[in-house]
């Protein structure tokens, strides 16, 4: 089976329902910020696993989300009771607590290989910029070998650069503002998501990752990275909040 990589913080579609509604797919870009408004409000980060719908062609889009209910505020004090509700839809979700209080949001079955890879070494030096922390973590060189050894292509165009860059991704934050956030450290015998989870001590949020099978039975990964507060980012010449 030919496979695809993609990292990405793009735009995401999204398939949102009312409760006691079939969910309608629809594009939907507040609704990452609805499930970050659950953790900031637990002050605790996590991830969703999960496996996409690809859509076809060379160019692959980013899968759609599983579907969610949308919930009053204020929510219940249980996060992971909060984001049950949510996922509730999707009987195939399950949400679970680890010791550290990170919420988990995994698709039964998603396939989480790439996850497992284990990282010598990896540096962080006053990056304030979550994608390019993003991108450090995919630029190491046992992600990168894995993507090669199991023929992990790239759908975007090469003027993207390689498989394991976030598109856009740049550090121009050596020197961060007074108040901003910014990673500095090493980590060292890490798996790839023990990375991910790194990244979120100090940009807390969550980290998304993404399977999926093209109709051609093309597998497609991406990885994205949703601090909090959100923030806007342009996309195709379109302003949206993240």
């Amino acid at each position: 089976m030919k496979r695809l990589l993609a990292t990405a913080s793009l735009a995401l579609l999204f398939d949102v329902a009312a409760v006691g509604q079939q969910p309608e797919p629809i594009i939907r870009f507040d609704t990452a910020q609805s499930v970050l408004s659950v953790l900031a409000a637990a002050r605790v980060s996590g991830s969703i696993q999960y496996n996409g719908k690809c859509g076809p062609g060379p160019r692959v889009l980013v899968p759609a989300l599983p579907p969610i209910r949308a919930m009053q505020k204020p929510y219940p004090a249980d996060p992971a009771d909060t984001l049950r509700t949510m996922f509730s839809i999707d009987g195939g979700i399950v949400v679970s607590e680890v010791r550290n209080g990170t919420i988990r949001v995994v698709e039964t079955g998603v396939q989480t290989d790439i996850l497992g890879v284990r990282i010598a070494h990896l540096s962080f030096d006053k990056i304030s910029d979550p994608d390019y922390a993003l991108h450090v973590v995919l630029s190491a060189p046992e992600v990168r070998s894995f993507i090669r050894v199991h023929g992990i292509g790239q759908p975007f165009p090469q003027i993207f650069g390689p498989v394991y860059e976030v598109p856009g991704a740049q550090n121009t934050n050596t020197s961060p503002r007074p108040g901003v956030r910014s990673l500095s450290g090493e980590l060292n015998d890490v798996t790839l998501a023990d990375a991910l989870d790194y990244l979120l001590k100090t940009f807390p949020g969550f980290w998304l990752y993404q399977d999926c099978e093209t109709l051609d039975r093309q597998r497609v990964v991406y990885f994205g990275l949703f601090p909090v507060p959100g923030r806007e980012w342009t996309w195709d010449g379109t302003t949206l909040s993240r």
